[in-house]
């Protein structure tokens, strides 16, 4: 195996655990968002973000290699997906970041881990 493609697959690795702590930590955000939130919940939002955002990278280093096994993940959708975020974000509207977040970025999250297994199993 190439030197590339065993960094790809050690990072997946990563990705997949980190996935379990993401995936629950974003779904208590959209929680959090369409309730009365907390205190830190203006924090908790960026550290989810930074979160999504590392996913994202891992997945742009990887795409040709998560590609070969599934075509589980659309970019297009996933470049949307980011676009809606950013006006969501700008509109300072909780329940309409509440809702990218679930309608996006969960199913995008939870693809990416699947894809991810399918490449390591």
């Amino acid at each position: 195996m190439e030197e590339r493609e065993q960094l790809q697959r050690d990072v997946l690795g990563e990705l997949i655990a980190y996935s379990d702590n993401l995936i629950p930590a974003l779904q208590m955000l959209i929680e959090e968002l369409r309730g009365e939130g907390l205190e830190d919940t203006s924090t908790f939002i960026n550290e989810v973000i930074s979160g999504i955002n590392w996913e994202i990278e891992v997945y742009n280093q990887c795409a040709s290699l998560l590609n070969e096994r599934s075509s589980y993940i659309d970019k297009k959708a996933m470049i949307t997906a980011v676009k809606h975020l950013g006006i969501s974000l700008s509109s300072g509207d909780k329940l309409l970041v509440a809702d990218c977040l679930e309608a996006d970025f969960l199913p995008f999250l939870n693809k990416l881990d699947l894809a991810a297994k399918l490449v390591l199993e």
